[in-house]
């Protein structure tokens, strides 16, 4: 669905508990930061963002990769655009698992597990996105980071989806290098390991 951009309203700092399989809509102004906390462990959260005066310029986890010449992050990495602008800066990373690109939607399930219909973080980022007044048609796998995603790299080239390895109370934090709009969506994927295969809360801390 195509949205048309609304008023810029900006996120007020503050405390939000994102539920499992919830979701939560940001517009961080350059300098305030964002802390992604996992309350209970073992919870991944997936997060898209742009800037806000050219939405067309969207993080990129594929130009975050080449402009870091890495393949993870870190406190200190800085996350970059589409056009190679650093637009947020790790300032804390308790865990040092995650998954640069791609987010689970119910196209991606159903072909997998064959189940149609599920809850997805896709499902969750274009609602952030509706909600933001953006374009819809202009999400792209490549936007997007998996917070605290495991994923295992073996010797003959497959990867597998694993147990987070996050404890309670581990937290990533982020400054906005840019104005930047933020989705996030408290991963809903319950048929592979993602999650553990128990879905908790997250919570989000606005500075």
């Amino acid at each position: 669905m195509t949205t048309t951009q609304t008023e810029v309203v900006w996120t007020e700092p503050g405390t939000t508990i994102v539920e499992p399989r919830g979701r939560l809509a940001l517009t961080l102004r350059k300098g305030q930061r964002l802390r992604i906390t996992d309350l209970e462990g073992q919870q991944v959260m997936d997060f898209i963002a742009t800037r806000v005066d050219d939405p067309d310029e969207r993080m990129s986890a594929m130009f975050t990769s080449v402009c870091l010449n890495k393949w993870d992050l870190g406190a200190g990495y800085e996350i970059f655009s589409t056009r190679c602008t650093p637009l947020l800066r790790v300032l804390r990373d308790d865990n040092g698992n995650h998954a640069l690109s791609g987010y689970c939607s119910e196209y991606s399930n159903e072909y997998r597990y064959g189940i149609p219909g599920t809850a997805s973080c896709y499902g969750n980022l274009c609602a952030d996105w509706e909600e933001l007044g953006l374009d819809t048609t202009k999400i792209s796998p490549d936007q997007c980071i998996s917070v605290f995603m495991n994923i295992a790299h073996h010797p003959d080239g497959r990867h597998e989806i694993v147990e987070p390895t996050t404890k309670p109370g581990d937290a990533i934090e982020f400054e906005a290098l840019e104005d930047v709009y933020i989705g996030l969506s408290n991963c809903p994927e319950e048929h592979n390991p993602c999650n553990a295969f128990h879905l908790t809360p997250m919570e989000v801390t606005v500075f």
